[in-house]
């Protein structure tokens, strides 16, 4: 635990996500860095809104803007509002689009957190929020985001050469349920739904050099 850090406080968390690898890998972050969280999951709006009216027994609501169906994730959140009015919301997103963040002020939620944002400063996101701040990433985040870590340097490296799970396992001398755990961070650091995207994506941050074509 960072002591710069605010105490994130107990509180009941709704994920609106269907990519399983951003969503495990989200819940396994709060879960190791703030286990006083409690966190359900649903994969679409409508699910979303099946389970808050059963019990809304629930704080906040982090919503992705890209959702199957009919409801994206504004339109969700939209909806939260008008039947749950005391219920903080949050629009999480892949998206580079740079107008997001007001959107999502405009529509009265309480947040916009990038996929990509670093672990930390989601903690410092969440809460602020939780406390009834709004935090959007022009307010939070004028820190630059650090870059990997090590070990995920190395993986990601090992991934920009073609190399499988089972091979990089192999040469780091770790399990593949390791190589696994590193790029669900990975993947949530960067917003990224593939290998492809990560690599794409960390190359263009300059996280890594791609090898250069013969």
């Amino acid at each position: 635990m960072n002591p710069l850090l605010p105490t994130l406080p107990a509180a009941r968390l709704l994920l609106v996500e269907d990519h399983p690898l951003y969503r495990d890998g989200l819940l396994g972050l709060l879960q190791r860095r703030a286990p006083q969280l409690q966190c359900r999951t649903a994969e679409t709006g409508a699910d979303a809104l099946r389970q808050l009216r059963a019990s809304a027994d629930v704080d906040l609501v982090l919503a992705d803007l890209r959702l199957p169906g009919a409801l994206d994730g504004l339109a969700l959140l939209a909806k939260v509002g008008e039947e749950f009015p005391t219920v903080a919301r949050v629009l999480v997103s892949g998206s580079d689009d740079p107008h997001l963040p007001a959107q999502a002020r405009r529509a009265g939620l309480m947040g916009y957190l990038p996929k990509a944002l670093d672990p930390a400063l989601w903690e410092l996101a969440l809460a602020r929020i939780l406390s009834g701040e709004p935090w959007f990433p022009r307010e939070g985040s004028a820190a630059p985001e650090p870059g990997p870590t090590g070990r995920q340097a190395v993986i990601l490296a090992r991934l920009a050469e073609g190399r499988t799970n089972k091979a990089i396992a192999g040469e780091l001398g770790i399990t593949e349920r390791t190589v696994k755990y590193h790029l669900a961070e990975i993947y949530g650091r960067l917003g990224a739904a593939n290998r492809a995207e990560a690599v794409a994506r960390a190359s263009t941050r300059g996280w890594i050099r791609l090898p250069q074509s013969a």
